[in-house]
């Protein structure tokens, strides 16, 4: 009588014998299936909700309210204006990511960021900035669950992509 399991999140369950699916006689040991020991896997984002175990016969579960909380932080997302004026300045807003795009809330606090990617202009020679720090120097950045937002300064005319490393 095999079993799906589905969720109300939105996201996607794997590393059961069938995927998302107890399909196979060892998966159950006096009649209880461990979903940890069989590998269970949730991968979507985060939040509240349920998971609902649906035999091939017989009567659905749905277990109570679960929640999801983000993984540790390992990547940033940089977002801003796609142009800007050489000698300009524009307000960026930096977010913290798991591996499946969740944002991190407990990612607070002062962080040492480096940024990278633009170039200095060449006369006068300026270094693009974040506040008054130059790119490749560590800067202060305040996060709050997971978002800050800091000024950016470029000064040559190019085509960047911006980079930002913690630590």
């Amino acid at each position: 009588n095999n079993i799906t399991v589905s969720t109300s999140l939105s996201g996607s369950i794997s590393g059961l014998s069938g995927t998302n699916k107890l399909n196979s006689a060892s998966d159950f040991v006096s009649g209880v299936a461990n979903l940890s020991s069989l590998g269970l896997k949730y991968t979507g984002a985060v939040g509240s909700g349920t998971f609902t175990f649906t035999p091939a016969s017989g009567t659905a579960v749905t277990s109570g309210s679960i929640t999801i909380n983000p993984g540790s932080a390992n990547k940033f997302v940089i977002t801003g204006s796609g142009t800007q004026t050489a000698g300009t300045s524009q307000t960026i807003t930096i977010t913290a990511k798991d591996a499946n795009g969740n944002t991190v809330s407990s990612y607070s606090g002062s962080k040492d960021l480096t940024f990278s990617g633009a170039n200095s202009s060449a006369s006068p020679a300026t270094a693009p900035k974040v506040g008054s720090t130059d790119f490749g120097t560590a800067t202060s950045v305040s996060f709050t669950n997971g978002v800050a937002t800091a000024s950016m300064s470029l000064y040559k005319v190019e085509s960047a992509s911006i980079s930002v490393t913690d630590g």
